[in-house]
């Protein structure tokens, strides 16, 4: 007579380690996910910091336009942080792209974390910006 009343120790093992191995799964999943937020996140950060950049030297080189001009050809790199709330970031505003006296093209790159950088380039015109 065969008396099969309960689960055997093998059974309960074999399903105890196959809910360890979906878990495990499911946790890698989640910490990748989270990691690849905060990666994204943080370059969408750097994008819109590089935009306020070129927006604020757009509206520098249209307030003082003749003396933009006039220094184009001896203009000198910037670098700094490019406001107090984002101490993490900072910017370098390269003119070595070649400025002369009827245009400019500016490289704008913004740093953080390790070694992440994100350049923009933007090309004015003395004719219009």
């Amino acid at each position: 007579m065969n008396n099969n009343k309960g689960q055997s120790i093998i059974d309960m093992i074999f399903s105890v380690g196959i809910m360890v191995l979906v878990l495990t799964g499911v946790i890698i999943l989640i910490v990748s996910t989270a990691k690849l937020k905060r990666i994204s996140l943080e370059r969408q950060k750097a994008i819109d910091l590089s935009q306020l950049l070129i927006e604020k030297k757009t509206l520098e080189i249209k307030e003082n336009k003749k003396i933009f001009w006039d220094n184009a050809t001896s203009l000198t790199n910037e670098v700094g942080v490019i406001e107090p709330n984002f101490p993490e970031y900072n910017y370098d505003i390269d003119y070595d792209g070649g400025c002369n006296a009827l245009n400019c093209k500016i490289i704008f790159t913004v740093n953080w974390g390790d070694n992440q950088k994100l350049s923009v380039e933007k090309f004015f015109s003395k004719g219009g910006i």
